[in-house]
């Protein structure tokens, strides 16, 4: 009778401990991530529409999934992102961002973005889009017919430094859509020097402080005034 009573006992202690593992734990149960695109742009450009504005191929990219501070997925440039990406029930974000981006490259243009912070529902699909701008900023020069008439074009250079970094534009870039690229730390901004020669041989030098921001590509035109007065307008 007692050991009756014991298998009894036992099947019981059993039976829960099956139920109790058929009980579905957060990290068993899944949803569906879809990317739908990634979306490169430059925001809040000020410059002419004719100038090529520096962009990004969104093969090029790379692109995360995080859950908080932890990366659970990484795709490479060049590796395809799937139409569905399965992952444990929970809260994550999604990022993007360039070669440049991820090598600190301030001199070229920097590409990144990410989503707000979006839940992955067990059985549902999540549709999400993550879209990436320009983390630094670009400056192109151009010189007015104004300038051209009475200074010496081949003569023109203008020399940029922000913080640490100082690149030279010499006249042969001056009108094409090349642009210098900065990153605009807290508290720094750009500043110029243009050098260049009158018609009488004398040289002429302009400083100033650049009012840039990043995300945003400018052009600063030389202007020579009646007055005799050289100027610069970022535009």
């Amino acid at each position: 009778m007692k050991q009756n009573i014991l298998y009894i006992l036992l099947g019981i202690f059993l039976l829960a401990s099956c139920r109790q593992e058929e009980l579905p734990g957060e990290e068993s149960r899944y949803g569906y991530l879809s990317l739908k695109s990634v979306v490169a742009e430059v925001e809040n450009v000020n410059a002419p529409a004719s100038r090529a504005l520096p962009a990004v191929d969104t093969k090029d990219l790379y692109v995360e999934v995080w859950e908080g501070e932890k990366k659970v997925l990484s795709y490479a440039p060049g590796e395809e992102v799937p139409a569905q990406i399965k992952l444990p029930v929970g809260t994550y974000t999604a990022k993007a961002y360039n070669a440049a981006y991820s090598d600190n490259a301030a001199d070229q243009p920097m590409f990144c973005g990410e989503s707000e912070a979006f839940t992955v529902a067990e059985g549902e699909q999540t549709q999400q889009t993550v879209s990436v701008s320009l983390h630094n900023c670009g400056i192109t020069f151009a010189l007015s017919e104004g300038f051209k008439k009475y200074f010496s074009e081949e003569e023109t250079s203008v020399e940029i430094t922000c913080g640490e970094s100082t690149v030279t534009f010499s006249a042969d870039q001056f009108g094409t859509d090349n642009y210098v690229y900065f990153l605009c730390e807290e508290g720094t901004q750009p500043a110029y020097t243009l050098t260049s020669k009158n018609a009488d041989e004398e040289t002429v030098t302009l400083s100033g402080d650049l009012d840039v921001k990043n995300g945003t590509c400018y052009t600063l035109t030389f202007n020579f005034q009646p007055d005799g007065a050289v100027s610069a307008v970022s535009e």
